[in-house]
């Protein structure tokens, strides 16, 4: 097996503790004083998915519509399922386990963006083993998975020599735009203003992501060509209704964004005193690892 000797890493990737509809600690309140999604004219926006299957399928289709339009570098984000979670650590494997998450997603990603269809043969090639860093591929499309600033040589050569389509998947590479970083993975002048334009090129195609702002369980989908959705699971009671779409954004929202939003919402968690929002979230640890996490679904 791959990845054999697995060891703990520090890279963080986008994997919250399940990907089921809703909260478990979901009261189900009624009718939010909330800025509802809403489409545009003859658009349809997209459901948020309750699987790693419906993600890849998504994606899939996403990727279709960026392909039409002359988008061959895109750029794809997806919610790990977890799998060998410990009460201490959703990840004691650390990348490399994630690896192994992700791995069967991006396979059937390529089979179904591919030219060859499921009866393709999926290939894979190590690029960075200590970081998972994979190129999966098929005829017509490949995909690196986790790619750092280490193995942006890497990407840069492929991108040289595919015709195809090609994705990187829950990139590694980190920036300080947004503050978290006190220096950017990609360098320094000229040198990170050409790694930010390669990096641009790649489309970003599709994106779900899961935080927790002020006790409120809250998610991000983008999905091409349609805007970003923010969905609340919070409120919803735990698999009788379907999460709340309750604002659209043309660019990626910011924390302090999700957070003011959140807060404006009457009756809401995120709007509870701080004594109350303590009292809940302890609630939420101390039974977060009691329902298992919809982990699969991928036969």
């Amino acid at each position: 097996m791959m990845f054999a000797s697995v060891k703990q890493s520090g890279v963080a990737v986008n994997a919250p503790r399940r990907l089921g509809g809703a909260s478990r600690l979901a009261r189900g309140r009624a009718n939010r004083a909330a800025v509802r999604c809403e489409a545009g004219k003859d658009e349809k926006l997209p459901k948020l998915p309750k699987s790693p299957r419906e993600q890849v399928g998504q994606a899939a289709e996403a990727v279709r519509r960026a392909a039409a339009n002359g988008k061959k570098q895109l750029a794809i984000e997806f919610t790990l399922p977890l799998i060998g979670a410990t009460d201490l650590d959703d990840w004691p494997g650390g990348i490399r386990q994630q690896y192994q998450a992700v791995a069967p997603m991006v396979g059937e990603l390529l089979k179904q963006i591919g030219t060859d269809g499921n009866a393709a043969e999926v290939r894979q090639k190590i690029v960075d083993d200590a970081d998972a860093v994979v190129v999966l591929s098929t005829a017509g499309a490949k995909a690196m998975v986790f790619p750092t600033a280490e193995t942006l040589g890497d990407l840069k050569s492929i991108v040289t020599e595919n015709d195809g389509l090609l994705a990187t998947i829950n990139n590694q590479i980190r920036t300080n735009d947004d503050g978290s970083n006190l220096i950017s993975d990609l360098g320094i002048g000229p040198w990170r203003k050409k790694n930010e334009e390669f990096l641009a090129s790649f489309e970003l195609t599709y994106w779900i992501s899961e935080q927790r702002i002020q006790g409120e369980t809250v998610r991000l989908l983008k999905s091409y060509p349609h805007p970003w959705q923010l969905f609340v699971l919070t409120d919803m009671a735990s698999g009788s209704a379907e999460p709340e779409c309750i604002k659209t954004f043309d660019e990626k929202p910011s924390y302090k964004e999700l957070e003011s939003l959140l807060m404006s919402r009457e009756g809401s968690v995120a709007a509870m005193s701080i004594i109350d929002r303590v009292k809940r979230e302890a609630q939420f640890n101390a039974t977060s690892v009691q329902t298992p996490p919809n982990n699969m679904d991928q036969k």
